[in-house]
């Protein structure tokens, strides 16, 4: 279920993935972005079968019943279904014209790690996804920026902003870089360490409720691809 698009909300964070499983570093960033721009609320938008990105190991109701767990504590995060219910194959760009249609005024905010924003070339029709929204590109802090290809370099050129108001006091179209700190928490290693029987290994890097989750359905007991 979606918000009611007529309340007046004027910037929204979206942070999408498969969130396989979701930890305390996917958590930290959307609330640390939140806090930064003062955003009305960041949607987490977890997709049920990710164009650019192996087949999740966890099933799609596995993965939002842990995300549901991991954001209660947070009203500031909101879990958006839309991908998920969605019957077929999904695109960012329908995410975003979806979003867009529910909030015609609002400022979008696409949160997206660096190394993911550098492949935007790739994606489906990506000069679009400017009209739709804006992008918060994370640095980690570990190391130089990454490089991005020509195409995606010449488009990005005149959107680049380092005003963050900028960003919330229009609809879409410029791109922030924000660095924070480094994220121990890697899904990747989070479901290897599960598969050799390590959870002890990685206990402090999962939500309370999303370890005993992944306990009482034994998830991830046999896959270490992702």
């Amino acid at each position: 279920m979606h918000t009611n698009p007529l309340l007046p909300l004027h910037a929204i964070g979206l942070l999408g993935g498969t969130f396989d499983p979701v930890h305390k570093g996917h958590l930290a960033i959307a609330r640390a972005v939140n806090v930064y721009f003062g955003l009305d609320h960041v949607r987490l938008v977890p997709a049920r079968a990710p164009v650019h990105r192996p087949i999740p190991a966890a099933s799609a109701d596995h993965r939002l019943a842990m995300l549901r767990l991991a954001a209660a504590p947070y009203p500031e995060l909101v879990v958006d279904t839309r991908e998920i219910d969605s019957p077929r194959q999904n695109y960012t760009l329908w995410t975003l014209q979806s979003l867009r249609a529910e909030y015609p005024g609002a400022a979008l905010l696409w949160i997206i790690g660096e190394d993911a924003f550098a492949q935007l070339s790739g994606w489906h029709r990506w000069r679009e996804l400017f009209d739709a929204a804006h992008f918060v590109v994370i640095n980690r802090g570990t190391g130089a920026p990454a490089v991005f290809p020509e195409a995606l370099q010449a488009a990005a050129t005149s959107r680049l902003t380092e005003n963050k108001r900028a960003l919330t006091s229009c609809p879409s179209g410029m791109i922030y870089r924000l660095t924070l700190p480094q994220q121990p928490a890697s899904s990747t290693q989070i479901r290897a360490a599960l598969a050799a029987g390590r959870g002890e290994d990685i206990a402090d890097l999962l939500p309370t409720a999303v370890l005993a989750y992944i306990a009482r359905h034994t998830l991830y007991q046999t896959t270490t691809h992702g």
